[in-house]
């Protein structure tokens, strides 16, 4: 039978904290005065990293991969994802870092303290040196430069965990209490994120580091918890957290980077690259605006426990309230103006000049077109987008991507989603060699949980194309309907989401030469109750096209009405080129509708798309050679993770159905102090829509502890 201490589970909450319950190397300096004992722990590491696979041009925008001369292209609607994937070729490597972590914990009777600070430097980031040349359409920063790795992403030093504790008894009832900086960590999750174990965020980019170890990926928060065992079975935990810290993604231009809109030096990531003119450039970028602040407040949360002593099984249930960690995009209305005015009069003149027409003749018709009806419109009504879309829409609806800068986009944590869980861990003989496994798992419930709409979908409904975010406006799919210039439009739904986790880790004593294998298994199972994607497509964790219902010339009334009806007289008044029977000016063949144009040039696509239910496994198995040679200590792994079945809508992201990738890794440790490691991971399956397919990766880094 296993024995439970009194302390036991605020000990495993502690030791997730400072980190007790990572493997490598660790070698502590204590000192101990009678009730009094301190410890001092350092690690200090260096390590690189290499892309090792080609750039896939599948996964790249079409613009972007025009400019390399490539046309086998997916058919993002943007460049606005493939900015870190061009800046880095084959053989590039994508960090130097030199790391180092200190712990200090101090203990004096039933109290104690500990510190966690953290450092780091990379000199691939700080000096953007060996990288490819910039791509030909790139996110820009407020001032227009370009949104390469910024120097102050190269660099960071900073308190981890700080936090006091102390262990009291009431009673016969065992009492401990911690306040201060914290990671508190609930549930029984092992490898998927999203999952119980929701209460404080994930550092992304350490996680992706050379040497990464786990407590230096997970971000403490202020926090109070206290932990009372009720009974020798039962115990009862609480927590009230007075910070929001949310999980930090990949910054722009960082090598795994799947998006130019969200992380830190993305200003202006989002833009449509179109044909239509001055292609990149400022009058096609959408803004981004101020994330929006989260309340520190408001986050707390409840378990219960009991332990089993007929079947040697501890059971937990689950409640937290708590903010976002995952970011979340929205914006906001475009508001015309007369610079507005100018910018479609200049992109019109750009593709005139491009036809082949002369530099003052596309002026002119520029000004007929554009500038002369557009100031009219606004004239006669400052808020009506409406009439400037309609007006646009007449001419040409490329020219409405010059209505982005007019508009913006902004990250925000939506506040007070709710998760609901239970879990169970035991010890379970199911005949395999090596004796008894540790078997787990757990199924949480998160109330209101936001998923985010596909950026196209909400970007074309702020540029007034026909969009599901809109589907129940006073006119159906019609934004310019229902929103005001300004006016914020949220980027996401609520609905409910459960997950299922369930693991089994084995221990093969003395196979192939090794004093131990360590096997573990985790399955995850995911169900989301959203919409089916013909009333709202959800985000799958890549960019898409923009993206438009099916709709008619007539599906907007007089509106749309209008506009095609003006696309067709501007169309059948330019005189088709004999040799292609398009029109000179516009490269289109009279008698095209504004419908087939929008259908073109806003293709939908139908593969990869979230579903409701999905799932998927990974594999982790790791040997331990003991003083193989002089002392060293070999320890080989080897992961392997599979999305089996089923898209899971951002920003959950668990599983990408096909996706899958393999890792092998070595370390060679010596004296418990030194530590060398190796390591390949490859990304495969799902392509072209993982957008991790082609940046297979080797790292190599080194440390010592002290």
């Amino acid at each position: 039978m296993r024995k439970r201490s009194p302390f036991q589970k605020t000990a495993v909450a502690a030791a997730v904290s400072i980190g007790c319950l990572v493997t490598g190397v660790a070698q502590a300096t204590e000192f101990t005065d009678g009730d009094l004992s301190v410890s001092f722990d350092a690690t200090i590491s260096a390590g690189a990293g290499w892309r090792m696979s080609d750039i896939d041009y599948e996964g790249v925008g079409p613009h972007n991969a025009a400019a390399a001369g490539e046309t086998d292209v997916h058919k993002h609607g943007t460049s606005s994802q493939d900015n870190s994937n061009l800046r880095y070729e084959q053989g590039d490597t994508y960090t130097e870092i030199v790391k180092a972590v200190f712990d200090t914990e101090v203990n004096y009777k039933n109290f104690g303290g500990f510190l966690r600070v953290k450092g780091w430097y990379d000199y691939r980031l700080a000096t953007n040196d060996g990288g490819s040349d910039l791509p030909t359409y790139y996110p820009t920063l407020a001032d227009g430069s370009p949104a390469e790795p910024r120097e102050s992403d190269s660099h960071r030093t900073e308190i981890m965990d700080a936090f006091v504790w102390g262990n009291w008894w009431l009673g016969d009832a065992p009492l401990n209490v911690r306040y201060g900086r914290q990671v508190i960590s609930w549930g029984e999750g092992v490898f998927f994120p999203n999952g119980i174990n929701t209460i404080n965020g994930i550092d992304v980019n350490a996680l992706l580091a050379p040497g990464a170890e786990l407590k230096e990926a997970l971000l403490p928060a202020e926090a109070l918890f206290a932990s009372l065992g009720v009974t020798e079975n039962l115990s009862i935990e609480a927590f009230v957290q007075f910070n929001h810290q949310e999980t930090r993604v990949p910054a722009c231009g960082t090598f795994f980077s799947t998006t130019d809109l969200i992380g830190d030096g993305c200003d202006n990531g989002f833009y449509i690259s179109t044909e239509a003119g001055v292609t990149g450039s400022d009058l096609t970028r959408l803004p981004r605006g101020e994330d929006a602040e989260v309340n520190d407040e408001g986050q707390y949360g409840f378990a219960a426990r009991y332990y089993i002593d007929s079947i040697e099984t501890e059971v937990a249930a689950y409640f937290i309230n708590y903010h976002s960690k995952l970011p979340l995009l929205s914006g906001y209305m475009p508001t015309p103006s007369a610079d507005t005015i100018a910018n479609i009069t200049t992109l019109f003149a750009g593709s005139l000049i491009a036809g082949g027409a002369a530099p003052a003749t596309a002026s002119a018709i520029a000004t007929g077109y554009i500038a002369t009806p557009l100031t009219g419109v606004l004239t006669a009504d400052p808020t009506d987008i409406a009439g400037v879309r309609n007006a646009v829409l007449g001419v040409n609806p490329s020219l409405m991507a010059a209505m982005l800068p007019d508009a913006s986009y902004f990250i925000e944590y939506p506040e007070d989603i709710q998760l609901y869980g239970v879990s169970f861990n035991t010890t379970i003989d199911i005949g395999i060699p090596g004796g008894a496994s540790s078997v787990a798992g757990e199924i949480s419930l998160r109330k209101d949980q936001p998923f985010q709409i596909e950026d196209g979908v909400v970007v074309g409904g702020i540029l007034g194309f026909p969009s599901q975010l809109c589907a129940d406006a006073p006119t159906a799919g019609d934004c310019y309907s229902q929103y005001q210039p300004g006016e914020y439009v949220q980027g996401y739904i609520t609905e409910d989401y459960y997950q299922a986790e369930f693991s089994m880790i084995h221990f093969f004593d003395r196979l192939l030469g090794a004093s131990r294998w360590t096997v573990v298994a985790d399955v995850a199972f995911s169900y989301a109750d959203i919409p089916d994607e013909d009333e709202l497509t959800l985000n799958s964790g890549y960019n898409a096209a923009l993206l438009t219902p099916d709709f008619t010339d007539t599906a907007w009334g007089n509106d749309l009405g209008f506009a095609a009806a003006g696309f067709a007289l501007f169309l059948a008044g330019d005189v088709p080129d004999p040799a292609t029977g398009k029109a000179a000016v516009m490269g289109l063949a009279p008698g095209t509708t504004l419908s087939s144009v929008l259908a073109t040039s806003l293709a939908s696509e139908d593969e990869f798309y979230p579903t409701q239910f999905a799932w998927g496994y990974k594999l982790r198995l790791t040997g331990e050679y003991n003083n193989v040679f002089a002392g060293i200590n070999l320890k080989p792994s080897i992961s392997f993770s599979h999305d089996v079945q089923g898209v899971t809508p951002g920003p959950i992201s668990n599983f990408l159905e096909d996706r899958m990738s393999f890792s092998a890794n070595l370390e060679a440790i010596y004296q418990h102090t030194y530590s060398v490691a190796a390591g390949y991971t490859e990304f495969f399956g799902a392509e072209p829509y993982n957008q991790l397919a082609d940046r297979d990766f080797f790292t190599l880094s080194a440390s010592a502890s002290f």
